[in-house]
């Protein structure tokens, strides 16, 4: 039922053990069988699910962690494939604030990133 969104049979009037089958599947003597890619129950899942605007905040190579905002499909211990966004460029008049913009006259080589020094303390383990 819910693999191919069948209604399912009536709840009562005369319906036994009928609540949730598929109903008919052919015809009679002609043909005489049940056509090919007759939607048919059977094991549902097991495909590969795509989410998109997953937000990475963090990757923590050493302990094999990686902080996300947003749902995360399968179970836990499977693998996850993770890549980068392939939508159009953003319109950049609109930037988010604040930003940055380099001076011209500024070598963009010598500029190092802030990098803000956490310490010892995971900030996302802090419990206030």
């Amino acid at each position: 039922m819910k693999r191919h969104n069948f209604a399912g049979g009536p709840a009562s009037h005369g319906a036994s053990k009928s609540h949730r089958k598929l109903g008919s599947t052919g015809q009679r003597d002609a043909p005489g069988r049940v056509f090919k890619n007759r939607k048919m129950p059977g094991r549902m899942g097991g495909v590969q699910r795509t989410v998109k605007n997953v937000w990475i905040y963090k990757i923590d190579p050493a302990r094999n962690l990686m902080w996300v905002k947003g749902q995360v499909p399968g179970a836990t211990g499977n693998f996850v494939f993770v890549t980068d966004a392939v939508y159009e460029k953003p319109d950049i008049s609109i930037l988010p604030f604040p930003t940055y913009f380099v001076p011209e006259d500024e070598d963009i080589d010598n500029m190092k990133p802030l990098v803000a020094d956490l310490g010892d303390v995971d900030p996302f383990m802090i419990t206030d």
